[in-house]
């Protein structure tokens, strides 16, 4: 009996997604870019904060002070993506935020963002403390990506009441706020971050 080879299965390329650092979301009805991954037109450094644009995105190089959005928002879904360059590195996201202070404003919300398990957290300066706070720890082990990997934030604020998503989670949620515009503001605390897509909808 003649020996007949089996056929050779036939392995058909599969296409691989490449993303590069300068893709940007699809686009989102409502939304307003704060950041045109050039310049940081818009914004103002506030008490000499170390800030600028690298290869696209906003640079926090260490120091302190802080980056202040020109508009101010009142309620508003703000979108924006960052990662930590050194681990434990701290920063944060004010919202709300007045214009004054010394290094940061006086009064804001702070959406911490710092490389560790406070991330996502809500901290109230020059107002009263927040009411119903609550913060799922177990779903941030979850979500929480490690240092120098790229995450989301969505916050979002709405009278009283504030919500915070970490990579597409929501882990905090808060009322009692005090419900009045302020500037959008990115903090320097001692760390070196990146950021882009920042973008916000206001909402009615």
């Amino acid at each position: 009996m003649s020996f007949v080879p089996k056929p050779t299965p036939v392995r058909l390329p599969v296409a691989l997604a490449v993303i590069t650092k300068d893709d940007k979301p699809a686009k989102e009805p409502g939304f307003t870019a704060l950041f045109d991954g050039k310049s940081l037109d818009g914004w103002h450094i506030m008490n000499k904060g170390k800030f600028s644009v690298k290869d696209g995105v906003v640079f926090l190089d260490r120091g302190s002070g802080w980056l202040r959005s020109h508009k101010q928002y009142k309620d508003f879904e703000l979108r924006l993506d960052f990662r930590f360059i050194d681990e434990g590195a701290d920063s944060g996201v004010f919202i709300r935020a007045g214009k004054d202070g010394a290094n940061w404003p006086d009064k804001n919300y702070q959406v911490q963002t710092k490389d560790d398990a406070s991330i996502a957290d809500i901290f109230p300066k020059g107002y009263e403390a927040l009411k119903n706070k609550k913060k799922d720890k177990e779903k941030l082990k979850k979500v929480q990506k490690k240092t120098g990997e790229w995450q989301s934030f969505v916050i979002t604020a709405k009278g009283p009441h504030l919500e915070v998503k970490l990579n597409g989670e929501l882990i905090t949620t808060s009322d009692g706020a005090v419900d009045k515009a302020g500037y959008i503001g990115l903090q320097g605390e001692g760390g070196r971050l990146e950021f882009k897509n920042i973008r916000i909808k206001e909402l009615k």
